[in-house]
């Protein structure tokens, strides 16, 4: 073999280690996730927190609604598509 295509193989066999590393990380779950899930509980959010940035919220001067109305006229039709 020519020094050029020993460089190649040795190229072509540091990609599929990385590549089935990858694989072998994605496909082998963690011992930790073993344990179960673990779940962060929140307590109770004062209202007040940031009663400022509810005011900016509020304040039809700064903030517009840009949600399309809904038609829901002839919900009850007994023939929606026609005869």
């Amino acid at each position: 073999m020519k020094q050029k295509d020993v460089r190649y193989l040795l190229v072509a066999v540091v990609i599929l280690l990385v590549a089935g590393y990858i694989v072998y990380l994605n496909l082998m779950p963690k011992s930790s996730a073993e344990q179960g899930v673990k779940v962060d509980i929140v307590g109770t959010i004062d209202d007040s927190l940031y009663s400022e940035g509810l005011h900016q919220l509020t304040d039809t001067s700064k903030v517009k609604d840009f949600s399309s109305p809904v038609d829901l006229n002839g919900l009850n039709n007994v023939a929606p598509f026609g005869k």
